[in-house]
This record gives structure tokens, C-alpha cells and sequence, in this order.
């Protein structure tokens, strides 16, 4: 059985009892450095202190991956402060959003200071406030508790384990969710060693210097690794989410030795919710041990979960009694397994009653003609394919005619139009289909 821990600070304390490394990261020059698991509790405890007395209620970090981010966000929850965690790839809409979020975060939560000046807690820790991906509204700040984040990291290591020996490279931007649990807390939480990557441009130099045993991913990540062919040896398990992936690249991954687990969640839910167990299966998710799932009448995923947020800022939750709506479209087999088949955002109601599911439309024409900066949306009551400023409106037209013709006239795609600039895409890689609209007057 492994620990279930309830707060960070449970996490650090645990680190003083450590022998093993806790984070590695390289320089400009390539050398290596390690931090020990008692010297990272060290670390956090020192700015703990330091928070305490000079730190306001709510503050925002920019998530890079760095050592000192690390410490900086687990020194300010175990501190009490609520923290904004700001993406440092998207500067001025970050920094805009953060600011009114810490503003609005600040109203919402009472904090007094004592005697000294030191923040005195209503509660055992701060809360992180995370902005969901916005593929098809507006993105939401939601509220997770430290207590939260560290049942989604137990009901991980319960499904797949790491550990001391293991090493994981951590490429995913930790102000998501997905990146924050699965490339950092959860490795923590149990013993693995967290290699700071330090982006896609180094990331063969980086899997040549760390070595990692475990890599948690989105598809175009693996993508780019699949090019390169930048595949250690050592790795054994890549744990893929945020975003489909292809039967060819798990076939791809598999041929290499590597087992390939994929993750289900969301920002609401902390991440953990479902994962891979049968590897000759990697798309039958079983539920993690907090999480209830159930399908709706109209095939909608709703969740119970231990992991769950406790609300959005300004916003009010898809919520029935305990229930979360999720928003993805799903179904449960025999053996209790969650079969996703896409999000109900996704889908076009056209005026007939037919629907149209956006992305097997999007991967069908990719398929056919090699552009996959594609996106199927509703203009004046009819399906148009938007494709990104490579897309040549000639070939597609073909594609789209051709397509066409097995498809009922409802369903059919009524034209192709080329933008000036690549689709606007979330951190890992979807769509936004909202801004599409925004921009087409929709």
C-alpha cells in the first residue's frame, strides 16, 4: 500500500527520511546537476518561513521548470497563500488573467495575519488555481486543494507505479494539470527522480543526459521524439493525455519495448480519473480507485472522485448533486473499462437532427492529404473545414468533394477556407474552436 497523503506538507516532511534524488536539471553547458530529497525539503522549508511573513494571500508563479519553481509552489501552499499558476509560453494573456484571478481569489478567501505578521490558516493549506485548456468556451480558474492534487497523485501511483531507481522527464507545462501531477507530484510524492526538460528543442539532448525510465507526454511530443528517434533505452513506460492518440504510434511505442499507458482527467478532477492497465488494450481506461464513472442518457461521462475541484472562480460547475459533467462522450464495457469516443463540444448538430463529430472528419481529410492543421466548424448552419495558412484550398476542395460523396447532404462539408495564420491551439494541441467562430463571426 502506498501513502495517501493529505496535504504537501506531509509530502516534504516525508523528504527529510529520503536517500534517494529528487530533481536533476542541466545548465548551459550540459552538466548535470541533483538535488537530494532531504536537500529539497531544505529548500522549501527555508522559503516557507520566508512566505510567511512577506507573501499576500494570493500570488501568481510562473510554472517554468525549474528547481525553483518547485519550490516556490510547494513552499507557498504549505505557506497558506493561494497561488495562480501563469504559463510562462503565454506572457501577456497569462499575466492579464493571473492578476484579476489572485484579485478575485483574494476576495473569496479570508486570511488573517497574526501578531507577528505571519499568515494565520483558516485551513490547512493554500489552494492552486489552474486556467482549464478553453477548446470550446472560454477558459475557467478552477480552485484545487493541495489535498486534491495529492489523492489524484495516490490514485496514480495505485494504477501505475514509480518509485526510487526510476527517473521521469518532465516536458509538460506544469501550469496544466496533467503536467503538474504526472511529470512533478506524483514522482515526488513516491520516491521517482524529476529531470527538468528544458523544451522541445533539447528534448534528444535531454533524454541522452537524464535517462529517464518514465515519460509522461501529450501525442505531439511523442511526435517529435518518434522523428528523432530519441528513445533511450532505460525508457520503459510513457504515460500519454491531454490529447488523442493514433493506434500507429502506441503500435510504434510498442515495438520499442515501451508500454504505453493513457490517461483520462481533467482540470476539474486533478487529472486522475482513468488509465490504461491491459497493454494489449491501451484504450480501455480503468476507473482509478477514487473515481465513480457513469454514462449519461446521451452518452455523456459524469465523475464522483476524491480529486474533485472545489469550483471554479466566477463560473458555476457542471455539477448534478456529486456529479460532475464532464463533457467527453463515452461508454463502459462488461468489464468496467471507459471507452471515450470524443467531446460532446465536438459534435455539430446540424439542422436535420444529423451530427457530425468533428475530429474523425479532421483526421479523415488529414489522412487523404497531409495537412492536419484542420478543423471542422459550424458557419451559417453548414459544416466549413478551416485549415491553417499551409493548407492549399485546392488540394483540400478535392479531398473534401471526394469525401462528400459517401456522406448524406446534412452531413456534407459546404466549403474550405484557408487562414493567414496556424488554428489557434490550446497547450496541448487542440483546437479552439471557440476563437475560430469568434474570428469567422460565428
Amino acid at each position: 500500500m502506498y501513502t495517501k497523503y493529505t496535504s504537501f506538507k506531509e509530502i516534504a516532511d516525508d523528504f527529510l527520511s529520503r536517500t534517494g534524488t529528487a530533481v536533476i536539471y542541466a545548465d548551459e553547458n550540459d552538466a548535470v546537476h541533483e538535488v537530494s530529497y532531504p536537500e529539497l525539503a531544505d529548500m522549501i522549508y527555508a522559503e516557507v518561513s520566508h512566505l510567511r511573513a512577506v507573501c499576500s494571500i494570493a500570488e501568481v508563479v510562473r510554472a517554468e521548470r525549474s528547481l525553483e519553481t518547485i519550490v516556490s509552489i510547494m513552499a507557498h501552499i504549505i505557506a497558506g497563500a493561494d497561488i495562480v499558476l501563469g504559463d510562462p509560453m503565454m506572457p501577456d494573456e497569462i499575466a492579464e488573467n493571473a492578476a484579476i484571478a489572485a484579485e478575485e481569489a483574494k476576495m473569496e478567501r479570508s486570511i488573517k495575519r497574526d501578531s507577528r505578521g505571519r499568515i494565520s490558516l483558516v485551513r490547512k493549506e493554500g489552494e492552486m488555481l489552474f486556467f482549464t485548456s478553453g477548446t470550446t468556451s472560454r477558459s475557467k480558474i478552477v480552485r484545487l486543494t493541495s489535498e486534491t492534487m495529492c489523492a489524484s497523485a495516490w490514485n496514480g501511483q495505485s494504477m501505475l507505479q514509480c518509485g526510487e531507481g526510476d527517473v521521469i522527464l518532465s516536458i509538460l507545462p506544469l501550469s496544466h494539470v496533467f503536467g503538474f501531477v504526472c511529470s512533478m507530484l506524483w514522482g515526488i510524492a513516491y520516491g521517482a527522480g524529476i529531470a527538468l526538460g528544458r523544451g522541445t528543442a533539447h528534448l534528444a539532448d535531454d533524454v541522452r543526459l537524464f535517462r529517464p525510465t518514465i515519460l509522461p507526454a501529450v501525442p505531439s511530443q511523442i511526435s517529435v521524439m518518434m522523428r528523432s528517434e530519441s528513445f533511450n533505452p532505460e525508457l520503459k513506460t510513457i504515460l500519454i493525455g491531454g490529447a488523442p492518440c493514433t493506434p500507429d504510434m502506441i503500435s510504434f511505442l510498442r515495438e520499442k519495448g515501451i508500454d504505453v499507458y493513457i490517461g483520462y482527467g481533467l482540470t476539474e478532477t486533478a487529472s486522475g480519473i482513468a488509465i490504461t492497465q491491459d497493454q494489449d488494450e491501451p484504450f480501455a481506461l480503468y476507473p482509478c480507485p477514487d473515481s465513480d464513472i457513469s454514462i449519461e442518457a446521451d452518452g455523456e461521462v459524469t465523475v464522483a472522485t476524491s480529486c474533485m475541484m472545489e469550483g471554479y472562480i466566477g463560473a458555476i460547475p457542471m455539477f448534478d448533486g456529486d456529479r460532475f459533467f464532464t463533457g467527453d462522450i463515452g461508454s463502459v464495457d462488461e468489464k468496467g473499462r471507459l471507452h471515450l469516443t470524443g467531446r460532446k463540444k465536438d459534435v455539430l448538430l446540424m439542422e436535420d437532427g444529423s451530427k457530425i463529430f468533428c475530429p474523425e472528419y479532421e483526421e479523415d481529410i488529414a489522412e487523404k492529404t497531409g495537412f492536419d492543421d484542420l478543423a471542422i466548424i459550424k458557419k451559417d448552419g453548414h459544416a466549413v473545414l478551416i485549415a491553417g495558412m499551409d493548407g492549399n484550398r485546392a488540394v483540400l476542395m478535392n479531398a473534401v468533394n471526394e469525401y462528400n460523396r459517401d456522406l448524406q447532404r446534412s452531413q456534407q462539408i459546404c466549403d474550405v477556407m484557408i487562414l493567414e495564420h496556424r488554428l489557434p491551439r490550446t497547450a496541448t494541441g487542440k483546437v479552439k474552436r471557440y476563437e475560430l467562430q469568434e474570428e469567422l463571426g460565428e
